[in-house]
């Protein structure tokens, strides 16, 4: 580039540029991914819950389980989709807050409910203390629970791992979300 009889090297500025670029592309793929992951689309709640635990916490060295009963076939789309993304952020705080070394999903469908466990074996915290400044993640959790007619409740001691239960109709019309947390 030539700027006032001076020759610059536009080479430097160029790559950096290309490289902001491909994470951009990253980054929009991404999101993209998050608004209905192909997994789930294809593979129903348990084939997408399963590749994630594969996928994500395995490479994290974070021994984890799936454990499912009942059928899963009948689940309603939006149901799916919201048991995925509390799932999600639940092992999301499991590895990044917690230090898990080991996660267990349970699944389960009965009596037109159907029920959504992950256990986590990490630090800890106390509920109570957390209140509903829990962050993102736990709101999150809380906000989908509610828009599910469901029952969120969160059992977590220091030092010894926690549990995100959700209960919720497996059609959706419960009488409104009641939220519990104990330690």
């Amino acid at each position: 580039m030539a700027l006032n009889g001076t020759l610059h090297d536009v080479s430097e500025p160029l790559v950096e540029m290309g490289q902001l670029t491909k994470q951009a592309l990253k980054e929009m793929r991404l999101l993209v991914y998050e608004l209905r992951p192909p997994d789930l689309e294809k593979e129903g709640l348990v084939g997408a819950l399963h590749k994630r635990l594969n996928a994500v916490e395995k490479r994290a060295g974070v021994e984890t389980r799936l454990i499912t009963h009942g059928l899963m076939a009948d689940m309603p789309v939006e149901l799916e989709e919201n048991m995925y993304r509390i799932a999600q952020e639940a092992l999301t705080n499991a590895l990044k807050h917690a230090n898990a070394t080991t996660v267990t999903v349970y699944l389960s469908t009965s009596d037109q409910q159907v029920t959504l466990e992950i256990v986590d074996d990490g630090c800890g915290f106390d509920p109570i203390l957390v209140g509903n400044n829990g962050g993102m993640g736990l709101t999150s959790m809380r906000e989908r629970t509610e828009k599910l007619s469901g029952l969120f409740t969160i059992v977590s001691t220091l030092g010894a791992g926690t549990t995100i239960c959700v209960q919720t109709p497996l059609n959706g019309n419960g009488q409104g979300a009641t939220i519990v947390s104990r330690h």
